[in-house]
């Protein structure tokens, strides 16, 4: 999208209305210092972003120094903003009191316009001057956020972290349920019941047809459903109770036995979260700081873009900027530190947490078993609840924050140990008892062996699934991870290739012939995780960081500007213009030059928005090109009546003139007069090739309506007698325009109103000798560069009809 126009009101050092139509074009504006030219930057910026950064401070207030001082209260300041063959997007962001407070809003408000201007904030639309150096100035890993948060690398690396964290979470699952625990218990009740720990379908069936052969049910057992309808068979003719308190007790002992097999791993995990607790509160100092990172890394811009003073920003006492920044940085990397004590200490919490939480949770279901109502279970319920409260022990102590001053518990006081399971003794003397009394009842023993056996090979078949399942998960999540990684990295290494590539071509073209070569941005870090960007240049043939080591002020620069114009590139897909706001203050000349040349020919499809107060630049060499490419060229002004303005256009001068004319007052009227002869006369002698002595600079644009005059008479003479026929219209000018001087330098002249409407009307008779009349006439300036080289004659650039004899 290209600008069609824009238009700011009562912003900075605008007043009242400061359009400037582009229609798609570029422009560049010449401005003192002082005349207000950023207000333009001001205004686009806070268009868009709603800041603007160099008014950011806690002492500034940005609507009360955005608006213009000198307004009045109910006026409303806006930046409106015209979008060449885009007009459903055109909208202006308004600036206004409401109940006695500044508020703003935009005058269209479209779901378009919105999202427009969402997409526009991650574009790079302006530069300044004092963010040149902005991107080689922060660290490291600001280096990389920076680009990455362009680029939504950002937000694939949080969907790198999100596969770690999956993939991690998964192996943590696998390790917490212990399904090779879990499944060696279900097989060693299977060697109990059966005499063999089976894992397939048939062998379970062949051998329970072999246990209930002498039972003569006429059963064939082929499926589970078959083991179901055996049991049911087989029910009425069993003991119950006998039954029930074997499953129970069975149970239980499975349970427990399960448990005390991961005693080693419960407390190791343990210990290892422990003693990262201890290394946190021993260092709680270094952990807190960690929470002012961001505010240390926000200071640190403060003093690199805004604080100039060498004080500290925050308590204002004196300091050393550079010393304060280097103490910052040291900071910095002490809290990088800390953050990977701290991510230590998270990762064996979570771990504890985790498994104390699935082992009560295993418990609880256990001691929900109706038989510990028993009185003769009254025991052994106290034994598990025992085991239970610590590992809920264990999940408090999870749970404590280390710096809040609480203390957890050592493993040996709470940790799990062999004397916590000496009750299993007493229950496998009970269960060998019980086996006993069913013995004597043929029936209830097969049953009971199949019952459990049936369980046993069920529970078995669950927890291989779901051991398959989550290692198949993991399988994947690990797969996907590596590959993640590798494109990732791909992703980014072929982005900053081209990225530098870029920069590179930009920052030779205008430092060629340089000892400075393959500027490149390159990674710091591993494979799996980068953690910072930095600049890299071949100097003298040896690879060489950062930049500042040996480049200038005026290469840092240029190296800023290649990077922003390298971003523009990259970046901006939406927009197609850029602002550029005195960017070259400290270029020397050859740097000036290359620039400009850079911008005409690298950027010509773009839409240029060029600010400058370097006056020999913009005289010399831009403006004479930007008129050549095509460019808009206008200059700034700020006076206390109008605030910040363009120089008016001779339609403007024209039309007010007309005015004071028609209403006979005199003030003002010749310098008026004057000021629109000498434009006009100078657009004549252009047009007409005219020769005048040479005069630097700013000096040529001020040369006097007679030294024109006389300049153009003598051309016409050597050149057309068609044009000598009108020399008295010329004369009368000529004669006219000493009254017009003096009336400009504060001469003791009383101007009659009749001499000023004389004056005006010869200037008037002038210029229809050398612009065509006709209506319709496109071009309508009489110039040499419309020669007849047949008919030896000049004419107008439109219609042709005005034309006269011209001499070669």
């Amino acid at each position: 999208m290209k600008l069609k126009q824009i238009e700011i009101k009562g912003l900075r050092g605008i007043k009242e209305s400061f359009p400037l139509d582009l229609n798609g074009k570029s422009i560049v504006i010449y401005g003192d210092n002082g005349t207000g030219k950023s207000s333009i930057s001001d205004a686009i910026e806070w268009f868009y972003t709603n800041k603007v950064a160099h008014l950011a401070s806690n002492e500034i207030d940005l609507k009360e120094a955005l608006r213009n001082a000198s307004v009045e209260e109910g006026f409303v300041s806006e930046a409106a903003m015209k979008f060449l063959k885009k007009s459903d997007f055109d909208t202006g962001k308004t600036l206004f009191y409401k109940r006695g407070k500044l508020d703003q809003d935009y005058t269209v408000k479209t779901d378009d316009i919105r999202d427009y201007i969402v997409k526009s904030k991650e574009e790079n639309l302006l530069l300044r001057y004092k963010s040149l150096n902005d991107f080689v100035d922060i660290t490291k890993g600001d280096k990389l956020k920076y680009l990455s948060d362009i680029i939504g690398f950002s937000e694939v690396t949080k969907k790198k972290e999100v596969l770690r964290k999956a993939y991690s979470s998964i192996k943590i699952e696998i390790k917490n349920q212990n399904f090779e625990g879990q499944i060696t218990g279900q097989k060693g009740i299977l060697i109990d019941k059966i005499g063999a720990a089976i894992s397939q379908d048939k062998d379970l069936f062949e051998i329970i047809n072999t246990k209930i052969a002498s039972l003569n049910t006429k059963m064939k057992i082929e499926s589970i459903e078959d083991i179901d309808a055996l049991l049911k068979h087989l029910k009425s003719r069993t003991n119950d109770k006998l039954l029930k308190e074997n499953s129970f007790l069975e149970k239980v002992q499975t349970s427990l036995l399960g448990l005390q097999g991961e005693i080693i791993a419960i407390n190791t995990s343990y210990d290892e979260y422990y003693d990262e607790f201890q290394k946190i509160v021993a260092d709680v100092e270094s952990i807190m700081k960690i929470y002012i990172g961001e505010l240390l890394k926000s200071g640190d811009k403060v003093i690199q873009k805004f604080h100039k003073e060498e004080s500290c920003p925050l308590c204002l006492q004196p300091k050393n900027k550079n010393k304060l920044r280097t103490e910052i940085a040291e900071r910095l990397k002490e809290i990088e530190e800390a953050s990977k004590k701290l991510g230590a200490f998270l990762k064996a919490q979570n771990l504890v947490e985790s498994i104390s939480v699935e082992r009560i949770k295993r418990m609880d279901l256990l001691l929900s078993e109706p038989l510990f109502k028993a009185p003769e279970n009254e025991q052994l319920k106290k034994d598990l609840e025992s085991i239970n409260r610590k590992l809920k022990i264990m999940e408090t102590a999870s749970l404590v924050k280390a710096a809040s001053g609480d203390k957890i518990q050592h493993s040996k006081n709470i940790g799990l140990n062999s004397s916590d399971y000496l009750f299993l003794d007493d229950l496998a003397t009970r269960i060998k008892k019980l086996k006993e009394t069913i013995k004597k009842d043929n029936v209830t023993e097969i049953y009971s062996n199949i019952d459990a056996s049936k369980d046993a090979f069920l529970k078995i078949k669950t927890f291989e699934k779901e051991r398959k399942i989550l290692e198949k998960q993991s399988s994947a999540l690990f797969i996907m991870y590596n590959e993640f990684i590798k494109v990732q990295k791909e992703g980014l290494e072929n982005f900053i290739h081209s990225f530098s590539t870029k920069i590179n071509q930009y920052y030779q073209y205008m430092n060629p012939y340089e000892p400075f070569q393959e500027i490149k941005i390159v990674t710091i870090g591993e494979e799996d995780e980068l953690n910072g960007i930095t600049i890299e240049y071949k100097y003298n043939g040896s690879w060489v960081s950062p930049p500042q080591k040996y480049f200038s002020e005026s290469h840092l620069n240029c190296f800023g500007i290649s990077f922003f114009l390298a971003s523009v590139d990259a970046f901006n897909d939406i927009n197609e213009f850029i602002v550029l706001d005195d960017v070259i203050s400290s270029f020397d000349s050859n740097h000036r030059k290359r620039f400009a040349e850079l911008l005409f020919e690298r950027f010509s499809e773009r839409q240029i928005i060029l600010l400058t107060h370097e006056e020999e630049w913009f005289r010399n060499f831009v403006k004479p090109l930007a008129k050549k490419k095509g460019w808009l060229v206008n200059e700034i002004k700020w006076t206390e009546d109008k605030g910040t303005h363009f120089e008016e256009s001779q339609e403007g001068i024209k039309s007010k003139i007309e005015k004071k004319l028609t209403e006979s007052e005199v003030e003002g009227l010749g310098n008026l007069i004057r000021q629109y002869l000498e434009s006009t006369l100078k657009e004549i002698c252009t047009n007409l090739d005219v020769k005048v002595s040479f005069r630097p600079n700013e000096v040529n644009e001020k040369r006097m309506p007679d030294e024109l005059i006389s300049e153009l008479k003598s051309r016409i003479k050597s050149k057309s007698n068609d044009l000598l026929d009108h020399f008295p219209t010329i004369e009368r000018v000529g004669s006219s325009s000493t009254l017009g001087n003096l009336l400009s330098h504060d001469n003791p002249i009383n101007p009659k109103i009749g001499d000023l409407k004389a004056f005006w009307a010869d200037i008037q008779e002038m210029e229809k000798i050398f612009y065509c009349q006709e209506e319709g006439c496109t071009n309508p300036k009489v110039s040499w560069k419309n020669l007849d080289t047949v008919g030896k004659k000049i004419r107008c650039g439109g219609c042709g009809k005005t034309k006269y004899d011209w001499k070669k």
